[in-house]
């Protein structure tokens, strides 16, 4: 009994003893004392020539001291008593290479290389060896060499992937991911979103698609690589290139316009219009048979609305050719509750873009009086009526609408639209105070576009009453601006131009040249637009209209002059010179368009 508890209390010692070596080392090691670090480990790796922990960091203490031979000597004594455990011949290769003795070291390499591992497993085991000590290349070599003599081409395909995005070489990484995604389609997202991480910038998208339609020439049927090639061409924002392999994929395998439609999805969202009427149209001609016959009809008018909208000004031949789309769907579904939106939409090109409020204003009505029509719709529908009655000169008519709509949605974004169109209105009377305190409550709205345009015209009526509240000068501004909305352009030049006469030196001066700049868009010359603001960006840049100018600018840039380097710049200046200005967000956004970032994408179901 005496001998049992002798024998316990001796281990528990031991292990006591053992542990507090341990902790003094480990305390050693980390205060960068390696000497003493490495007797403590010596001694612990003799008592426990299992350990790994022991062993290695002991070889990191002799490194540290830069005691080769004594690392030399703990490396040898293993691999001879562990001679299949090649780990420990690529420490000895490392040991090597820290001493500069390059010719040993590759000798080493050589005859690991040339090792036939009998698994997965073991190939793993070295490969982890080599990444351990950063030899990137010996562990491709071992992955490389494994698929021969293991005869499986696509074995290590991630691991080598890894290497060689590490080591730089992009084409040789993306061509394993590349080999999964054609083994495993399940895995296309994962190996995406890899491949969004090694490339960095968008324009090393190229040589994924290289490899693409290289891989597709051998065979066109890897829809693996069909869809990868979709999201590449996107990636470059060649959307082009993504609409004509969307279409391919579609066609074979006889999707009815499914990937197509996804596609146009994200083409709308990022406003790019005419490629996605191009995919919508292939939709279409599928024939009225197939499940996105009418829904690609209904987003073809839609395109041509927002392209419209986006540009302000269209030529009278697209919007009457958008007008002929409208009537002719209508012809074909026919005028009920589901195809309101469609008749709201022609009616704002009627009183908006065609100078037919008449015809607007008897589509309108039609709308309001389908049965079945949601209060929302009809709200919408008489916000359009309230203003087409405004340029029709019925502006009682058009107060009444405008109040109609703002009790029924007192505390919905409708409401608080048709509450700024009032205040709008009684700014176009002459009501400047009323229209402020409106407008005032208005700038908090929870709609942005509201809310912008709540503070745009608070700004104007504030920053021209004068101090002895003398508004004469900005009651024909006002009556000038509500010539403008009519579309009664001439009449509108010419009270504009009296001001100056009747007030010389009055603070609306810019406000003038902005609102000339209006009317030559409405014209549709763009050249004087773009004149009268660049005076407004130069000569006015301290006031309130500078960062509109400058944000219109860009957009007539962009959407009608076509000068891509103009509209990136005017966004660029309006970001970093008008930081609190309502339009930074959208300059934001239209300008990283213009640069080419990534879109935004939705979720494909593919």
């Amino acid at each position: 009994m005496r001998v049992i508890l002798f024998l316990l209390f001796f281990t528990a010692f031991t292990i006591s003893a053992q542990t507090s070596d341990e902790q003094l080392a480990a305390q050693y090691f980390s205060s960068k004392e390696y000497q003493k670090a490495a007797d403590i480990y010596e001694d612990l790796a003799k008592k426990n020539p299992e350990s790994i922990y022991f062993y290695e960091n002991l070889i990191q203490c002799y490194v540290q001291l830069s005691d080769f031979k004594s690392a030399e000597k703990l490396i040898d004594k293993r691999i001879k008593r562990y001679q299949f455990q090649y780990a420990y011949q690529v420490d000895k290769a490392w040991i090597l290479h820290l001493q500069g003795q390059l010719e040993q070291r590759d000798k080493i390499f050589k005859e690991l290389l040339e090792v036939r591992l009998n698994s997965e497993d073991e190939v793993q085991i070295l490969a982890n060896a080599f990444l351990k000590r950063r030899f990137l290349e010996q562990a491709i070599g071992i992955y490389l060499n494994a698929r021969k003599y293991l005869k499986d081409e696509t074995l290590f395909a991630y691991n080598l992937s890894e290497l060689y995005f590490q080591n730089g070489k992009l084409k040789e990484g993306t061509s394993e991911l590349i080999d999964i995604a054609s083994a495993e389609p399940y895995m296309i997202e994962e190996i995406k979103n890899r491949l969004a991480l090694a490339y960095q910038d968008n324009t090393k998208y190229s040589i994924l698609t290289e490899i693409l339609l290289n891989k597709l020439q051998k065979d066109p049927d890897n829809l693996a690589c069909s869809d990868m090639l979709i999201w590449s061409f996107s990636q470059q924002r060649d959307w082009r290139g993504a609409m004509v392999q969307a279409k391919a994929i579609d066609k074979r395998l006889k999707e009815d316009g499914k990937r197509v439609m996804d596609l146009c999805s994200i083409l709308i969202e990022n406003e790019l219009y005419d490629i996605a009427i191009s995919g919508l149209e292939y939709i279409k001609s599928l024939g009225d048979n197939k499940s996105y016959y009418y829904i690609a009809q209904e987003n073809i008018l839609k395109c041509g609305m927002l392209r419209i909208r986006s540009a302000g000004v269209a030529p009278v031949n697209e919007v009457l050719k958008l007008e002929k789309e409208y009537t002719d769907y209508l012809k074909l579904i026919g005028e009920n509750w589901e195809t309101v939106p469609e008749m709201l939409d022609l009616a704002e090109l009627y009183v908006y873009h065609l100078n037919k409020v008449d015809k607007g204003i008897e589509i309108l009505n039609k709308a309001i009086s389908i049965p079945g029509v949601s209060p929302k719709q009809m709200a919408a529908c008489k916000l359009q009526l309230g203003d087409a009655m405004l340029i029709q000169g019925e502006i009682w008519e058009a107060d009444l609408l405008y109040k109609q709509v703002e009790k029924a949605f007192t505390n919905d974004a409708l409401g608080q639209e048709a509450r700024f169109r009032y205040s709008r209105l009684c700014y176009f009377r002459g009501e400047f105070l009323w229209a402020q305190v409106q407008l005032d409550v208005l700038k908090g709205a929870t709609t942005q576009l509201v809310s912008n345009n709540a503070m745009r015209l608070w700004l104007i009526i504030q920053d021209n009453i004068g101090l002895d509240t003398n508004d004469d000068a900005l009651k024909i501004y006002a009556k000038a601006d509500l010539l403008i909305f009519r579309n009664h352009l001439d009449e509108a030049v010419r009270l504009l131009d009296s001001i100056p006469l009747l007030f010389p030196g009055h603070t609306l001066t810019d406000e003038i040249l902005f609102a000339k700049a209006l009317i030559s868009e409405k014209k549709g010359d763009f050249k004087s637009a773009e004149q009268y603001y660049l005076v407004i960006t130069k000569d006015f840049s301290y006031d309130i209209l500078a960062d509109n100018a400058l944000y219109n600018l860009a957009r007539l840039y962009e959407f009608n002059l076509n000068d891509t380097a103009k509209a990136k710049r005017m966004y660029e200046l309006l970001i970093l010179n008008y930081t609190g200005s309502l339009f930074v967000s959208e300059a934001r956004k239209r300008f990283r368009l213009l640069r080419g970032d990534a879109i935004k994408e939705q979720e494909n179901s593919n």
